[in-house]
């Protein structure tokens, strides 16, 4: 199964959910500074981080570029036979 990479932003509290898994794996969230927790599954693995006080972060409004790669699709050679 193909993981995707989840981002939410909530703008009532000005944070950010970066997820490598499923959300719902969250069972231990680690504050490792001021403004970022560790989304952690039951055995410990990091699954996603939290940014919090994002504004404050920056004295421009937050811009999120996103990039999205595709993945080209295989060619299909024929063969003569």
């Amino acid at each position: 199964m193909e993981k995707k990479l989840k981002i939410f932003y909530f703008k009532e509290t000005d944070s950010m959910d970066i997820w490598f898994d499923e959300p719902e794996k969250e069972q231990i969230c680690e504050e490792i500074d001021d403004v970022a927790l560790l989304k952690k599954d039951k055995d410990g693995n990091v699954i996603g981080i939290e940014i919090m006080s994002i504004a404050s972060l920056t004295k421009n409004p937050v811009e999120i570029p996103v990039s999205i790669l595709a993945v080209p699709k295989p060619k299909i050679i024929a063969t003569g036979g």
